[in-house]
């Protein structure tokens, strides 16, 4: 292609020059041509640089590529440190050594340090077995999940699959998870000794309201509380309070067995009738 163009400007020197036309055409093809080596021109610098950058971040990439194994490795080693890090964090702790102290078999457990799988982890719970707990109470049990290992092994059971919601009740925070499951309205509190607190005085304004009442049984003191505080206790959360509250230093009397009470009042009726039975008529004659 060069020859060619070399031959055709020699051509034009020698006796194309001389022809009107020739000069005209090749005036002509020589603009245009000066503008494709001007338009070569400014991209050949362009080019370099595309070229250059693209040589670069290549080589970057490359680089990087190399060292993905040693980034896994380290990554790994990070992990198990940060893991011996934790634990030796935990055994130390008071709360984990209550924990360990009170439920052995549960003791050692593994929560995943994610938030957002957290917040699923109650979410799910919370629908599953109608805790009626907030969007705010659930984030707030989160967060706390992160300085009280407490909440971190409420979460952490709330994670695991129960046949029924009286096997989650089976715990050493049972008087938490009574109070979960009875209150359609509740408090929660960061610290552990705080949502102890609460649940104490909400029992025991339940209790104080009924104390003195006579019932024919427990399960109609249960209906009458329900009604009043609009609460949802059943039998195994009712008494799980009530132990809770004797444990604190608080005691209440129950009704006696039902059976035994409405017997005693069958005893008293029958005692009534038949002294209505005895009774001698009046000799008084009627009047005529």
């Amino acid at each position: 292609m060069l020859t060619v163009i070399i031959a055709a400007i020699c051509w034009y020197f020698v006796s194309g020059k001389d022809n009107p036309n020739v000069r005209k055409k090749f005036r002509s093809g020589l603009g245009t041509m000066g503008k494709l080596i001007a338009a070569l021109l400014l991209f050949f610098p362009i080019s370099i640089i595309l070229i250059v950058m693209a040589a670069v971040v290549s080589g970057l990439f490359s680089s990087f590529g190399s060292l993905i194994p040693f980034i896994i490795i380290i990554s790994i080693i990070k992990g198990i440190a940060n893991g011996k890090k934790n634990a030796t964090k935990r055994e130390q702790s008071t709360e984990y050594q209550e924990i360990k102290k009170n439920d052995k078999a549960a003791a050692e457990y593994k929560l995943t340090r994610s938030t957002g799988r957290r917040v699923k982890i109650v979410s799910k719970f919370n629908k599953k077995y109608n805790l009626r707990l907030t969007d705010d109470q659930i984030e707030r049990i989160m967060n706390a999940s992160y300085v009280s290992y407490y909440w971190e092994k409420e979460i952490y059971d709330m994670s695991l699959d129960y046949n029924v919601p009286a096997e989650w009740l089976k715990s050493s925070t049972d008087w938490l998870r009574a109070y979960l499951l009875a209150f359609p309205v509740m408090d929660i509190a960061s610290d552990i000794n705080v949502q102890r607190t609460i649940v104490i005085n909400s029992y025991l304004q339940i209790f104080k309201a009924v104390q003195g009442k006579s019932y024919y049984s427990v399960d109609e003191m249960i209906k009458d509380v329900n009604n009043m505080f609009l609460v949802n206790f059943d039998e195994m959360t009712f008494m799980i309070a009530h132990k809770f509250l004797k444990q604190s230093g608080f005691e209440f009397e129950l009704p006696q067995i039902g059976v035994m009470k409405n017997m005693s009042e069958i005893d008293r009726l029958a005692e009534q009738y038949d002294k209505m039975d005895n009774k001698k008529p009046d000799p008084t004659p009627l009047a005529r």
